[in-house]
């Protein structure tokens, strides 16, 4: 065990944060966009799954539809446990091993639940899933955000929400092929759970992240990250790096996190307030938004042909909000990005509670929702692990995706209850004044980020101006020198 507590008083090498700050983008980086990435195709894979094997269950072991709720919400509560678990651990022992446990309660409950034998069985294996999609969720993106640049993390960070969508179309596909089939469910938890052992074994071979390891005072293991990773960029691109600045900022030291309570100090208090209160908006409107939508147009008369047409064309506009988010987040400011998205979410929200309920712009208006939406997943993810320290990191994202799992939680039963009282029109216009909520605290209290390093990010909330520092003189290709 590592000591997870070093003085806190110890600043990152300027040099070795050039260093990771000035290579390019090649292979080596995306191979570790794609490990992280994968994670998140599994979550996807598990949350929609479960949808499509309820009904088998039900009938298979006699269960009532209070029993299934029990089912269909253990997996959340197991993911907001899981994001608190993951960012606290992951703070203090490194992303690495956070990432590789996260993985390996996932695959063993996922395989697991294809011998459940009665309703206990199902919950537990449920919960257990959901500790490990939770911690997934809560540690990649920090993980992935401390090898990106100021240049272009953005992109690099959203990329892994398309991963996400993928996983969808996966979840879909088994579970009309597959599922249906007798023991369909189980053969479906096997196909799920079986492929991550060979994701666990390939990150295994991973780096820890180099930032981590500096804000633990392990300098030296943090050179020697760095150094391969630039050996085989240089490999990579054939191409010798650009030469490291002749002076580099040192970043004002954070304290090591030693309770959740760190993420309101600091400066932080503003940034914590943003991002829990946008990050519970922005998934209560997602999860409330794709998982009532089909069930919705069928309440308000819509036939049933044109209400499947409809919600199929719904998710198919998905990836158009991810790749825009990919497209765009490095090019404007992302808290601008995130006000726009929820602003224009606001404005879609309000027009679908407005619109004649036989009109083809009932379907073209939620299509645009469902592109908002998903826009401010693909930019919101980045954006939360960027705004904190290295030192609470992973702590800070994963109390934001805590936050955010509660609004998914709370969402279907909302809606629910909502749409009894006031209606379709009233569900969307209580929406609209949520996600204006989210558009306002992040134009109030979000820092900006684009463009600039992880390290300045968090000087600029702190109020502290990063010292100038001196390095050895530039070298053409350091990797190889």
């Amino acid at each position: 065990m590592v000591d997870a507590t070093p003085p806190p008083t110890a600043r990152p090498d300027p040099q070795i944060v050039a260093r990771l700050e000035r290579l390019p983008m090649a292979r080596p980086q995306y191979g570790i966009l794609l490990a992280g990435g994968l994670g998140h195709l599994f979550q996807a894979l598990d949350i929609v799954i479960i949808g499509f094997m309820l009904p088998y269950l039900k009938v298979e072991f006699g269960l009532s539809n209070g029993e299934i709720g029990l089912i269909g919400g253990a997996a959340p509560i197991g993911m907001i446990v899981g994001a608190v678990a993951a960012g606290l651990f992951g703070d203090r022992l490194g992303r690495k091993s956070v990432m590789l446990y996260a993985l390996l309660l996932f695959c063993a409950a996922s395989v697991s639940l294809a011998f459940a034998d009665g309703l206990l069985f199902l919950i537990v294996a449920r919960i257990v899933a959901g500790l490990g999609a939770g911690a997934e969720a809560a540690i990649v993106s920090p993980y992935i955000s401390e090898f990106a640049t100021g240049r272009n993390r953005g992109r690099f960070v959203s990329g892994v929400t398309l991963f996400f969508s993928l996983g969808n179309v996966v979840a879909a596909l088994l579970g009309s092929f597959v599922v249906p089939l007798d023991n369909g469910w189980r053969i479906a938890s096997v196909l799920c759970g079986l492929p991550v052992l060979v994701l666990l074994w390939w990150r295994r071979s991973l780096p820890e992240s180099p930032r981590w390891l500096l804000s633990q005072g392990r300098v030296a293991e943090a050179d020697a990250v760095v150094t391969r990773l630039e050996e085989r960029v240089v490999a990579a691109t054939g191409a010798p790096l650009p030469a490291v600045p002749a002076t580099a900022l040192t970043p004002p030291a954070p304290r090591v996190s030693t309770s959740p309570l760190e993420v309101w100090r600091n400066g932080l208090a503003r940034v914590t307030t943003a991002t829990w209160i946008s990050s519970f908006v922005f998934l209560f409107a997602f999860f409330g938004f794709f998982t009532w939508m089909p069930s919705l147009f069928l309440e308000i008369g819509v036939a049933p042909g044109v209400a499947s047409l409809y919600s199929l064309l719904l998710f198919v506009a998905q990836p158009i909000g991810y790749l825009t988010a990919l497209a765009v987040s490095d090019r404007f400011e992302r808290r601008t990005l995130l006000v726009t998205f929820f602003s224009v979410a606001t404005v879609a929200s309000v027009a679908l509670a407005l619109v004649p309920r036989d009109s083809v712009a009932l379907l073209f208006i939620g299509m645009a929702l469902s592109i908002c939406i998903t826009c401010i997943s693909g930019i919101f993810f980045p954006y939360s692990s960027e705004v904190y320290p290295t030192a609470v990191r992973a702590t800070g994202a994963g109390l934001v995706s805590t936050a955010g799992n509660v609004g998914a939680l709370a969402a279907p039963v909302a809606i629910g209850f909502a749409f009894g009282t006031v209606g379709f029109g009233g569900v969307f216009l209580a929406m609209a004044a949520l996600l204006a909520v989210g558009a306002l605290v992040i134009r109030t209290l979000g820092p900006r980020v684009t463009g600039k390093t992880l390290e300045q990010v968090f000087a600029d909330e702190a109020g502290e101006t990063p010292v100038p520092a001196r390095t050895p003189a530039p070298v053409e290709n350091e990797a190889t020198a």
